[in-house]
């Protein structure tokens, strides 16, 4: 028997948190979040069940910030996980020409990189995605402060990006600038560069200030506009989207936001009781 955070706020505004077993059909595991490990959970889902994958899988660093007054707890799992094992059932569950975004560090990278192509991945990009804060660990007088945040995106088969309206490009609409080009330059970008830093992109996270106004702590917290992003560029409202690392929710606050479902995991029962606050204070009730 597991716990679970269901929200059904797309249709009921609805938050229902009780002990069930995952159902056979899984329109009802939409929704959902569980407290307990992503494997087992995972092993639970069909094959080419979710549409989009967006998570942040734990490195094996064992992070823990030394330089604040509220010091963040070792995650579960970051000692490593079976990164080999993860990357094939993230292929088995995904459906056919679909988007896989695996969020990485440079060190990590490489074995990250293999393991998912190994599984059958297609690897496009390595994004670069500044984040809110400069980290501070590491070598303070002998290496570069790391600013970014890396996502390895993927596809299993190949999905175009959507057409949406999250940034205008600079250049007049209608006009042909590009020679051999049979279409004329549109309003809003299509095609985004893989490095987002600057003003006119969200960052990856969110910096300690935010984190203390909202009481959220959490050594790896994403920005929920950032991935509200990369899941209006790479699904369709009504899909599934997956996350077996929620942490604090911020992907399942992105799906609802942007009228996806989602599904996913986090076994530390301190995050998942964050999940749940979060989830209630943008419009659900708790049962």
């Amino acid at each position: 028997m597991w716990k679970n955070v269901k929200n059904s706020a797309s249709k009921t505004g609805t938050i229902n948190r009780g002990n069930v077993k995952l159902s056979a059909k899984i329109e009802k595991m939409f929704n959902h979040i569980y407290c307990m490990d992503c494997l087992a959970l995972m092993k639970q889902i069909p094959d080419e069940t979710v549409d989009l994958i967006l998570t942040d899988p734990p490195y094996g660093i064992s992070y823990q910030n030394q330089f604040t007054n509220h010091r963040h707890a070792v995650l579960e799992g970051d000692s490593g996980i079976p990164y080999e094992e993860f990357a094939k059932e993230c292929y088995r569950i995904l459906k056919d020409d679909a988007h896989a975004y695996f969020f990485t560090r440079f060190d990590c990278y490489p074995h990250h990189y293999e393991c998912l192509k190994k599984a059958g991945f297609t690897v496009k990009n390595c994004m670069v995605i500044e984040k809110g804060t400069v980290g501070g660990i590491g070598d303070l007088k002998g290496s570069f402060a790391n600013n970014a945040e890396w996502i390895i995106f993927c596809q299993k088969g190949r999905r175009v990006f959507n057409h949406t309206k999250l940034l205008e490009n600079k250049k007049k609409a209608g006009v042909f600038y590009h020679r051999g080009r049979n279409e004329p330059s549109q309003k809003y970008k299509t095609r985004f560069n893989a490095c987002w830093f600057g003003e006119d992109y969200p960052k990856a996270t969110y910096n300690s200030m935010w984190q203390k106004q909202n009481g959220i702590y959490h050594p790896t917290i994403k920005n929920v506009e950032c991935l509200s992003w990369l899941i209006q560029i790479s699904s369709l409202p009504g899909e599934l989207v997956f996350d077996g690392y929620m942490g604090t929710g911020s992907t399942a606050l992105a799906a609802r936001q942007t009228g996806r479902n989602y599904l996913g995991a986090e076994i530390d029962p301190g995050h998942f009781n964050t999940i749940q606050k979060r989830l209630n204070e943008q419009g659900g009730v708790t049962e």
